[in-house]
């Protein structure tokens, strides 16, 4: 109980935390990988650099079987001496959350890639599902977490079954002077 007030907690001030002109993210890496190569196919899975401090990101999966029951199991990682458990461990079902937002961290990934991406509707998800050209901005709600590199690792599980997952690193710089 004392766990989920405490990420209750940590989730509200995600979610009233504001970005200023001294906080800037970039995406450092992305690695993306199927168990089930019968349900679903990664084609694109990557970062391009446009600019010093512009990285974008491309995904293009093909769920080959429609599905109604998706599993999100989202995890953060803070990489100091190899990546380490930190703060957020979270599943959540993204067919009732795509019906009605509930789980404010996964609100807050949602907001960064729904304008870049047809992953929109409510399931069942069948066919390209594509993320073109995302890029993080300045402009997006900041994240209550101290300066450094960290990993957000999702595990996709359909039927509560693993079919793939992505894991994508990121930097978070706060400059206070």
């Amino acid at each position: 109980m004392e766990s989920a007030l405490r990420l209750l907690g940590v989730l509200s001030v995600l979610l009233t935390w504001r970005s200023s002109d001294s906080t800037s993210y970039k995406l450092s890496n992305v690695v993306c990988g199927s168990y089930n190569q019968s349900w679903v196919r990664i084609n694109e899975c990557r970062l391009k650099a446009i600019s010093r401090n512009k990285t974008i990101f491309n995904f293009n999966a093909t769920f080959l079987h429609p599905t109604n029951d998706i599993v999100m199991h989202n995890r953060m990682f803070k990489r100091e001496s190899g990546y380490k458990p930190w703060l957020i461990n979270t599943k959540v079902n993204s067919c009732q959350f795509m019906i009605r937002p509930y789980n404010p961290f996964v609100l807050f990934i949602f907001k960064l890639y729904k304008d870049f991406s047809n992953i929109n509707h409510t399931c069942p998800y069948y066919g390209d599902m594509i993320i073109k050209g995302m890029y993080l901005t300045r402009n997006i709600e900041a994240l209550p977490i101290p300066t450094g590199d960290y990993m957000l690792a999702i595990d996709w599980l359909f039927y509560r079954k693993p079919q793939f997952a992505t894991n994508v690193s990121f930097q978070f710089v706060e400059n206070l002077i």
